[in-house]
């Protein structure tokens, strides 16, 4: 006869019941090609993707309805989940120095080799994405750590301000005073070649690191940056229907990773138009009904290599839905034209970008923002900036978040430090 469940075996197994159920009820199955690369990593991604629509999205979505209180929730849930992810190493802490500081009035953490004594002699500044309005060294601090330990190397992640609180450009200057610190200290503190530095951001903290890049030069800073790494970047706020746009409208729509609303309206609010306005304006920008029709011309010549993508990055021959029709508002224009064409508000948009760092480019080929790092890694090459482009073909946005948890994610993270120890 078999004997009943103890009371702690019956709740362990109701859980589990439940926890499967939770997961069938929220199950979307992912479009073909994404994460595809290994079995594993779809099952993971299917697992998690669940979970992040469920604690992030969904609430956002429908139960947190003001702009203000969306912010609240999603950089909450954002931060708490961050947490969940990776494994604890409890010897971590002797092989890194984590430290935090104060650098020109801005709050940044410091991680150093404590084995090999940064054996590269350089340094990497690591700014965090998050659409300008979420993130932190926190959440990132698995990628940062891990970088530190097994490049031997300095690294700097810049916890800089965020919007709505601050918006364009004090962000960027927090970045900047930042950066400038180690270029005049890095020497005598840390023994750091300061020829040997190399900046590093993903998503807007991508924006951020090369505009940065783009300053420097413009201003003939010295010493000049070794290199610049751009981990699937947010580069302009002019075209919100580029290929990548319309296929996350027809396909990953309702799935919990970074899609084109939240794009218009997290740049809005770096750009400095209030909340409730800037999520009023989010359908009129998602159709680029920001633009002002004598800006047109202009625009396809700055992005003239989008029909070479469009015609190559094919989804796996999915039907792209062609471009809809333009809800043009006079306010968003009002509101918006000043800025975006700003090459420190959306760098794409600078024209001439010869003499820049050498530079990497990573972009996923199942991210909103593929298709701007693609352009801006061709515009570079043809100024003549030594360029490498890596388009991760199962890839999505941020999933170098997901370095412990996604293999594809974590062969990309020891590719992109191999190309950073090269320059070094």
């Amino acid at each position: 006869m078999t004997k009943p469940l103890s009371k702690i075996g019956s709740i362990t197994f109701a859980t589990i019941v439940l926890a499967f159920s939770l997961l069938l009820i929220l199950h979307k199955p992912l479009p073909p090609g994404f994460c595809e690369k290994s079995t594993i990593d779809r099952v993971i991604l299917h697992l998690f993707e669940p979970i992040l629509r469920a604690f992030y999205y969904y609430p956002s979505k429908y139960l947190f309805t003001s702009a203000e209180n969306q912010i609240w929730w999603t950089r909450l849930s954002l931060n708490s989940l961050s947490k969940t992810m990776g494994p604890i190493n409890v010897f971590d802490r002797h092989s890194v120095l984590v430290k935090d500081a104060v650098w020109n009035g801005v709050n940044v953490r410091t991680y150093e080799p404590r084995l090999l004594k940064n054996a590269t002699g350089g340094a990497v500044v690591f700014i965090h994405g998050g659409g300008f309005a979420i993130g932190s060294v926190e959440m990132y601090t698995g990628l940062t750590r891990r970088m530190a330990k097994e490049m031997n190397t300095f690294v700097v992640s810049i916890d800089y301000r965020l919007s709505p609180e601050t918006v364009f450009p004090e962000n960027l200057f927090d970045c900047e005073k930042a950066v400038d610190y180690l270029f005049q200290n890095g020497a005598e503190e840390f023994g750091i070649d300061p020829k040997k530095v190399v900046i590093i951001g993903d998503s807007a903290g991508g924006n951020l690191a090369t505009v940065i890049a783009q300053r420097r030069l413009e201003k003939k800073a010295e010493p000049k940056l070794a290199a610049q790494v751009l981990l699937y970047p947010l580069l302009q706020m002019v075209d919100l229907q580029m290929v990548s746009y319309r296929y996350f409208h027809k396909r990953l729509d309702g799935f919990a990773f970074v899609d084109p609303r939240s794009v218009a309206f997290y740049y809005m609010l770096y750009a400095g138009i209030p909340l409730e306005k800037a999520k009023e304006l989010v359908p009129a920008v998602i159709t680029n009904g920001h633009i002002k029709p004598e800006h047109r011309d202009r625009i396809d010549k700055i992005l003239s290599h989008r029909s070479f993508i469009e015609s190559t990055h094919l989804y796996n021959l999915s039907k792209v839905p062609d471009r809809w029709e333009i809800q043009e508002s006079l306010e968003a224009q009002d509101l918006l034209d000043p800025i975006i064409f700003n090459p420190y508000f959306s760098p794409l948009m600078r024209e001439n970008l010869e003499n820049l760092p050498k530079s990497l480019i990573v972009t996923c080929e199942f991210d909103t923002l593929r298709d701007e790092g693609m352009i801006y890694a061709e515009r570079l090459k043809t100024a003549g900036v030594p360029t490498k482009l890596i388009n991760l073909k199962n890839g999505f946005h941020a999933m170098l978040n997901m370095h412990n948890e996604i293999t594809e994610a974590s062969f990309c993270l020891t590719d992109v430090m191999s190309w950073i120890l090269e320059q070094f």
